[in-house]
């Protein structure tokens, strides 16, 4: 008797893989099926038993079952089961009693939903492990036999976690066929129907640490004034703020794309979001050209580059800070915001190694381009 329990308990055990491989790769579905889900049944089970170990009048048995199903798709589920069923054996010449267990494992296929009602179809295979009394011999004598399960069922939800499940199957083997009705309770565990939200990046709290610094040379960038100085300077007229913008046409560079400003690697801070003061002339000077009346159509985009140092989540979010704080300075200077985008490349687009510090310092940069 204890060999048959052990090899129904592996049996059982191996229905319940999925359980811990298949759900790895498992997500629940979004459309209101059991997929992703577990479901746990109780039933009572009658049986009328093969004739392999009963006789015509005296193949009746009672008793119940558990199964264990994972719902692998909307439309497949691998369940195991253990039926246990006691036949008094009355009338026959077998002495009482008769105990039969019936470990399967099978392949449910069907059209799960959470709701309504849901017929379904299963096979598989197990074993019958027969224990009786051999009148012959009037003694104890064990019995098993590999077996097919068939059968069909259905599944009527009862809210959301539970369904009344009723079933007929045959088991098939080499004695004869053994027949099996069960009906009762299934509690399904598990969400279905929600897929997993993403986590959302999180900003770092890390303070950055600055890798040694090797002095280069420092890069000046020259932005021509809108127009020529004039020949002795002449008092400013009075008149309202918008006189006071040039008039001239503007010298920046034409096309889509055009490179109007670059604030190099010694012009921007490490850690910082702000530009060091010398490179603030170089805004201003562009502040200009964008306030004049030549280049109030005019729209740009600030795109901000970082070295490798920390995550790249951190380096956009740093480039991102960058960016955006040169867009405000421009709006304070009058510089409409619709005619403003900011973006971030982090460390994804270097122009020198990230392995040397003036590699870095060269990776550092804010560029503004013309956007039309």
């Amino acid at each position: 008797m204890r060999r048959l329990l052990n090899t129904s308990l592996i049996l059982l055990a191996s229905a319940m893989l999925p359980h811990t491989t298949f759900a790895q790769s498992v997500i629940s579905s979004s459309n209101g099926t059991l997929a992703g889900t577990r479901e746990l049944g109780v039933f009572a089970a009658g049986r009328v038993l093969s004739t392999k170990y009963s006789v015509s009048d005296g193949r009746l048995a009672f008793g119940g079952a558990m199964t264990f199903a994972t719902h692998l798709k909307s439309m497949f589920a691998v369940e195991g089961g253990l039926a246990a069923t006691y036949g008094r054996q009355l009338n026959s010449y077998y002495k009482p009693p008769l105990f039969v267990f019936t470990p399967t494992i099978s392949l449910l296929i069907q059209k799960s939903s959470t709701v309504g009602f849901q017929p379904y179809a299963l096979i598989g295979g197990g074993y019958e492990f027969v224990r009786f009394t051999q009148p012959r011999c009037d003694c104890d004598q064990n019995l098993s036999l590999g077996v097919a399960n068939v059968g069909v069922g259905f599944r009527k939800m009862i809210g959301d976690t539970r369904a009344f499940r009723a079933q007929v199957t045959s088991q098939i083997g080499s004695g004869g066929a053994a027949f099996t009705g069960m009906a009762g309770m299934s509690f399904i565990i598990g969400t279905p129907g929600k897929t997993p939200q993403k986590r959302p990046m999180r900003i770092p709290t890390e303070v950055r640490k600055e890798p040694p610094l090797i002095p280069v040379p420092k890069q000046r960038v020259t932005v021509q004034p809108s127009r020529p100085p004039a020949a002795a300077p002449a008092p400013a007229p009075v008149a309202p703020p918008a006189a006071n913008r040039p008039v001239g046409p503007s010298n920046l560079p034409t096309g889509r794309g055009a490179v109007l400003l670059q604030i190099d690697g010694t012009q921007v801070d490490f850690s910082k979001t702000t530009w060091r003061d010398d490179a603030e002339p170089m805004i201003d000077g562009l502040v200009v050209d964008l306030t004049s009346d030549a280049g109030q159509e005019i729209k740009v985009s600030i795109e901000a580059h970082t070295d490798n140092i920390g995550s790249n989540a951190g380096n956009i979010m740093l480039g991102l800070d960058r960016a955006r704080a040169v867009r405000d300075y421009l709006v304070t200077q009058g510089v409409a915001p619709n005619r403003i985008t900011i973006s971030s490349a982090g460390e994804d687009k270097a122009i020198a190694p990230n392995t040397t510090a003036i590699g870095r310092q060269l990776n550092r940069r804010i560029i503004i381009k013309r956007d039309n």
